[in-house]
């Protein structure tokens, strides 16, 4: 038989399910709810999950789904519940949906019967007893109609066979696809018109897809509208296409996306411009837009345990001088209070001291896009900025970066060059354990102001269903950076990144992958103290936190070392009122702090590798509705000091609970570490004898300790540091430990 035009079996489709699952507003409010619903489930279903059939209902248990109502409703308090109650005739309507939903999906026999069972309280459990029956099955499928190109290969794109369910709604959704692949290969009036034969009585229907193609066409005229600010040029600048080039509709939902990417467009849609037809084979386009603010000022905070409170400020102008062009200006902070809170649940995993006080960032951003092509952007950006790494160095710097960026599909390619003037504070203990480089002078070569001019290389590719909270597609990064001589830099490295994320959904769970891995290379031998020796602190590799190895605070996966007050080493201790150490063992490097490993005084220190690797896998989850979920997790990775080894690899299993916002997922994770004890080097400050020609008597070190009296002895404390040879065992035995546990909090998946 001869299937009715697809726009036609689409609107019939569409207007019956309307009538069938949306009720009216007098059945809604006719009987008035009585028992409160305690649980909804499903017995007897096969080819749909739970999650699936949930959707075709209206019924719902009764939950809690903001934060503060599942707190509320943990202390037995009901406010914040949000209550849903039974309705017989809503029930009734619940089961022709899922009768209609069967249907829709090929179980034509499916039988529902809803039961009511008392629960606690006065509540009551629904339960939808379900009997799918046989299903109709496909028999044959053929395409008739005109001739398709053989390169088209439509029938490869049929994703069903003989023996298959016979779904209309996969019927009609594969005639669209069908119709969409003609017209994407310039086909503009294509139509592929599904139908289906089943002989009376036989359970597998004949199938068949008959191709209406028309005639090759063009793009034609371009007309513009719904522009007050922007010029018609730079709209139709982003345009994927030209009047007279050969017609594609995939180019058409392109060039939607690429007037998206003007700030100013708040909203785009191109189309068809049907009062301009005159002939089949020539397309005029309408590009219709509409324009939001010029200028927009947005305001935000936030917190998470690495940078403790945060705030932003950014102002933009979507149209500076014309063409589209952004003028945008960001001013952060954060760190805010890391000194004040630090407690595992709050700033745990931030600084102190030093480390703890604010950074804040400064920036000016120009962007030009289409240049010279549509898909083509310009940005440039001057900025100011103090960071710090948490227990490693303290970083302001001055620069400007210059970026040329490619938007190809999915995919993003980046060119970009930045120059700028950075020095590091509070370092010291990083560079001589790193470098040995323990004399200030030394420190000063590498720490001091120095020009930092890399030359970058980045590609990118976003293939996932959501942005903020994928369930399913990939994500791909490789950036390549060089800095030498020849670009302007005072330091010499190559460094390589790649990162690779996969997610599937495996309903209700979704498997979340990701593997990521670095190299860097430095321009000279480590051990050089030449500017241009090696990169610098902020290019090495640090592991380890909220978006890494989950078991291990910020920056402490990897190469580590110890830090001590060298009056710690020399103070008398104990029964025995011994001291660690004497002055001439400082001095000559041996002192062995072994005895103090447990004492709590030792800080730890990450001094950054040359190579790293980190990957993970974790399964998410939903916990109450959309709101509430959680995830169960294993990272495993390491950083190196020299090369990529993968030995020693660190593994950290763990769990957490997302809340979902429009923003992202606000996440708390607990993980743990297998880390055992491991000897670190100790780095300290040098000491030298009493000059009563030059220090105060003040300055000698006291070494009488808190329970005895005041000792001072002929020595101070020395500018230089010392990088003591005996190694000190450090961190918690084999066995189980509660201290193995971290805590980290933050918005955003992990990966």
């Amino acid at each position: 038989m001869t299937a009715p035009p697809v726009a036609v079996l689409g609107a019939r489709a569409s207007v019956a399910l309307a009538a069938l699952l949306v009720p009216s507003p007098n059945l809604l409010l006719a009987q008035p709810p009585r028992d409160e619903v305690a649980s909804v489930s499903f017995v007897g279903n096969d080819a749909f999950s739970d999650s699936e059939l949930e959707l075709a209902v209206i019924t719902r248990a009764s939950s809690c789904p903001s934060l503060l109502g599942a707190v509320s409703c943990a202390l037995g308090i009901g406010w914040g519940r949000r209550r849903s109650y039974l309705s017989p005739r809503i029930l009734e309507l619940d089961a022709r949906h899922l009768r209609v939903f069967y249907q829709a999906h090929g179980y034509r026999g499916a039988a529902v019967v809803p039961e009511v069972l008392p629960a606690d309280s006065g509540s009551v459990e629904v339960i939808f007893h379900l009997t799918e029956g046989t299903p109709f099955r496909v028999g044959e499928v053929a395409l008739t109609g005109d001739s398709v190109p053989p390169e088209l290969a439509l029938d490869e794109m049929i994703p069903f066979g003989a023996g298959d369910v016979l779904s209309p709604l996969l019927l009609m959704e594969t005639a669209d696809t069908l119709s969409r692949v003609l017209r994407d290969a310039g086909y503009a009036w294509a139509e592929v018109l599904e139908g289906f034969r089943r002989p009376r009585g036989a359970d597998t229907a004949f199938v068949t897809y008959r191709v209406e193609l028309g005639p090759p066409a063009t793009f034609g005229p371009i007309r513009v509208v719904g522009n007050r600010v922007l010029d018609r040029s730079a709209i139709v600048d982003r345009l994927p296409f030209e009047e007279g080039q050969p017609y594609s509709e995939e180019l058409l939902r392109t060039a939607q996306r690429n007037l998206y990417e003007l700030a100013i467009i708040s909203r785009a849609v191109v189309m068809h411009d049907s009062a301009s037809i005159e002939t089949d084979s020539v397309v005029p386009i309408e590009v219709a837009v509409g324009e939001g603010d010029l200028q927009r000022l947005r305001v935000g905070g936030g917190f998470n345990s690495a940078e403790c409170l945060n705030a932003e400020g950014r102002w933009t102008h979507r149209y500076f001088l014309g063409g589209g062009r952004i003028l945008g200006a960001q001013v952060g902070v954060s760190n805010l209070l890391a000194s004040s809170l630090q407690t595992a649940l709050l700033c745990g995993q931030a600084g102190s001291g030093e480390y703890g006080r604010a950074n804040w960032l400064a920036r000016l951003d120009f962007s030009q896009p289409s240049l010279l092509v549509s898909d083509v952007s310009l940005s440039l950006g001057l900025f100011a900025e103090r960071q710090s790494q948490r227990n490693v160095f303290v970083r302001d710097s001055r620069g400007l970066e210059l970026r040329l960026g490619r938007r190809f599909g999915g995919a993003f390619a980046g060119l970009r060059f930045g120059a700028q003037l950075s020095r590091l504070d509070a370092a010291d203990v990083t560079l001589c354990a790193t470098f040995l480089a323990c004399t200030p002078d030394e420190i000063e070569v590498l720490a001091g102001a120095r020009w930092l001019a890399p030359t970058g290389l980045s590609y990118s590719r976003d293939m996932t269903d959501d942005v903020l909270n994928p369930t399913q597609g990939y994500r791909t990064l490789v950036d390549l950076e060089f800095a030498d001589g020849i670009t302007g830099s005072e330091y010499s490295y190559t460094r390589l990144l790649s990162d690779v994320s996969l997610f599937r959904e495996l309903d209700p769970v979704v498997l979340a992958l990701r593997v990521r891995a670095g190299a860097l290379a430095a321009g000279a031998s480590e051990d050089a103290l030449d500017e241009a020796a090696a990169a610098p602190a902020e290019k090495r590799f640090y592991g380890g936190g909220a978006n890494g190895v989950r078991g291990l605070a910020q920056g402490t996966l990897g190469p580590r070392t110890l830090s001590i007050p060298v009056e710690d080493l020399l103070v008398r201790r104990g029964a025995q009122r011994e001291p660690s150490c004497l002055p001439t063992a400082i001095i000559d490097l041996t002192c062995d702090g072994t005895p103090l490993s447990g004492s709590g005084l030792f800080r730890v220190r990450p001094i950054g590798g040359l190579a790293s690797f980190e990957a993970s896998a974790e399964l998410r989850f939903p916990l109450a509705g959309e709101i509430w979920g959680g995830a169960a997790f294993l990272d495993v990775g390491q950083v190196w000091p020299s090369k990529l080894e993968f030995t020693n690899l660190e593994a950290a299993p763990g769990v957490g609970v997302r809340y979902n916002t429009a923003i992202g997922p606000l996440r708390l994770d607990v993980a743990y570490s297998f880390r055992e004890r491991q000897p670190l080097q100790v780095v300290t400050s040098q000491v030298r004898p009493f000059d009563t020609a030059s220090d105060v008597p003040a300055d000698r070190i006291d070494i009488g300790g808190d329970s005895g009296p005041s000792e001072p002895i002929d020595w101070v404390v020395d500018d230089d540091l010392a990088l003591l040879g005996p190694q000190v065992p450090f961190g918690d035995e084999a066995g189980f430990s509660i201290r193995r546990f971290q805590i980290h909090f933050s918005v955003g998946q992990a990966f």
